[in-house]
């Protein structure tokens, strides 16, 4: 397990590196420094966990309900084309199980590269590619009404997104965006660690300010 876990780490690290070698790449083409390097947006989110449970637990026919919370991001403009952007969220998931129900909640965030082809554009859309990490806490559990050891690991996993910003006035812009999380954690109930995938789809929309 620990060993599944450095390879996944090295290989995201890897894919980082890359990242930046391509920014760096086309840095020097992007000369243009006229344009304001910080954002910050504020966007409603709807979380819908594509889930993957241990086949072990397949009688139990657990299901991870989608949530909705907010979500705020900070983002840096490297060049006009290139930004690095930090997503912070907080999301409470109901969980239910056949014989009682369960809960927990996820703080995920999140560090995304993303290229901007057409910054200049009314309409410019966006792609992004980057880490997450998800950190479950508050893990409740139940079976007929008694509460059963429930606890959940973290994860890293890589995540992807695609969007679009609209600007509104010179300073603000609208937002529609999308993301794909790819988690692995490990549960343990009662003691025995079972496999917990999520991997939610989250949809957002909201507003933001460039400076």
């Amino acid at each position: 397990m620990v060993k599944r876990r450095i390879a996944k780490i090295v290989g995201l690290m890897l894919s980082v590196a890359c990242v930046f070698s391509l920014v760096s790449i086309c840095f020097a083409a992007d000369n243009d420094n006229d344009f304001d390097r910080f954002g910050v947006r504020i966007r409603g989110i709807y979380v819908l966990p594509d889930q993957s449970i241990d086949g072990r637990l397949s009688s139990f026919n657990i299901r991870v309900q989608d949530a909705v919370a907010p979500e705020v991001d900070l983002e840096y403009f490297i060049t006009r084309h290139f930004s690095a952007e930090l997503v912070a969220a907080l999301t409470k998931h109901d969980i239910l199980v056949n014989g009682g129900g369960a809960s927990l909640w996820l703080l995920p965030p999140s560090l995304l590269f993303k290229y901007h082809p057409i910054p200049k554009a009314m309409i410019s859309p966006y792609i992004g590619f980057g880490l997450n990490v998800v950190m479950p806490f508050d893990e409740e559990l139940s079976l007929g009404g008694t509460p059963v050891p429930f606890r959940v690991d973290s994860s890293v996993g890589w995540a992807a997104q695609v969007g679009v910003d609209i600007p509104i006035t010179k300073k603000c812009f609208f937002n529609i965006d999308a993301k794909y999380y790819s988690t692995g954690m490990d549960m343990y109930i009662n003691g025995t660690r079972y496999d917990l995938n999520l991997n939610p789809f989250i949809i957002g929309t909201g507003i933001g300010v460039r400076f």
